[in-house]
C-alpha cells in the first residue's frame, strides 16, 4: 500500500516538474538559455569590475572561474529558497486536485532548480577549462557534497518560506529585501581566509558561505579553508527542513 501511494507521488511530482519546466523555460525559443546567459552576465560583470580595480583572483590566476564557483552555487541556494516559497501560490489551482499536494509542488521546484543550476555550473566551468585555460576540478565529489549542502539549506529556507507565506501573503517581498546583503557575505568574491579576523568571526556564521568555499575547496587541489564546516551547513539545513515540514504539515491539517 505504502509502496504503490509512493509511486503515485513521484507520478506526481514528475509531472509537476514537467510543468514547471514548461511554464519556466518554454514560453520562448531562449528557453533555457536565458536560465544560462543570467549567471554568465553577473560573472562577466563582476570579472569586469574586479579587472577595472586591478585586483586579482583571490585564489589562482582566473577571476572568471574563482567568481563562477561563487556566483552559481549562490545563486542555487537562492533560487531553492525563492522558488519554494513561491510554489505554493503559484500552483493553488492544482491543489484542487486531492492528488496534489503542497508539499509536492515545493519537491517539484527544488528538483527543477538543482537540476538547472548544476547544468549551468557545469557548462560554465566546461567553457571556461576550453577556452580560458582553467584547470579541471580537482575532486567532483566533494564540490556536489558542497552544493548538497546548498541545496538542504535552501530547500529548508524555501519551505519555511512557503509556510509563511500562507499566513503573511507579503513575506517573500520581505524576504527578497532582507536576502540581498547575502550576495555580498556568502564569500562570491573573496575566501574566508583572505578576509581579517575581525570580519572572519562574523562571517563563519553565514552557513551559505561554508557551501561556497566547500566546492571551491573540492574544485581546487591545493585550495585549503581551515575555517570552513560542512557539517555545521548540513546540520543547519537539516534542522530548517525538518522544522520547514513540521510546520508545512500543520498548517495543512488545520
Amino acid at each position: 500500500m505504502l509502496k504503490e501511494a509512493l509511486k503515485v507521488q513521484l507520478r506526481v511530482i514528475g509531472a509537476l516538474v514537467l510543468r514547471e519546466t514548461r511554464v519556466r523555460f518554454g514560453r520562448s525559443q531562449l528557453g533555457y538559455l536565458w536560465a544560462l546567459v543570467n549567471p554568465i552576465a553577473w560573472i562577466v560583470v563582476i570579472s569586469a569590475l574586479f579587472s577595472i580595480r586591478g585586483s586579482s583572483a583571490p585564489y589562482g590566476d582566473n577571476m572568471g572561474l574563482f567568481v563562477s564557483l561563487g556566483v552559481v552555487p549562490f545563486r542555487l541556494y537562492a533560487a531553492l529558497a525563492s522558488q519554494c516559497g513561491n510554489a505554493i501560490d503559484a500552483n493553488q489551482a492544482l491543489l484542487n486536485f486531492p492528488i496534489v499536494k503542497e508539499l509536492d509542488t515545493i519537491v517539484a521546484r527544488a528538483i527543477l532548480e538543482t537540476a538547472t543550476f548544476i547544468l549551468i555550473l557545469t557548462i560554465i566551468l566546461a567553457g571556461m577549462v576550453l577556452f580560458t585555460g582553467a584547470p579541471l576540478p580537482y575532486n567532483v565529489l566533494k564540490m556536489g557534497v558542497g552544493l548538497g549542502g546548498l541545496c538542504l539549506l535552501g530547500f529548508g529556507v524555501g519551505l519555511l518560506n512557503a509556510v509563511i507565506a500562507q499566513k503573511v501573503p507579503s513575506w517573500m517581498n520581505t524576504f527578497h529585501l532582507i536576502s540581498t546583503p547575502m550576495l555580498w557575505l556568502s564569500g562570491v568574491f573573496y575566501s574566508l581566509e583572505s578576509l581579517p579576523d575581525l570580519f572572519r568571526k562574523f562571517l563563519i556564521w553565514n552557513p551559505i558561505l561554508h557551501g561556497v568555499e566547500y566546492v571551491r575547496m573540492g574544485y581546487f587541489q591545493n585550495y585549503r579553508d581551515s575555517y570552513v564546516d560542512i557539517s555545521y551547513l548540513y546540520g543547519l539545513g537539516l534542522i530548517l527542513v525538518l522544522v520547514g515540514l513540521a510546520a508545512e504539515r500543520a498548517i495543512r491539517l488545520r
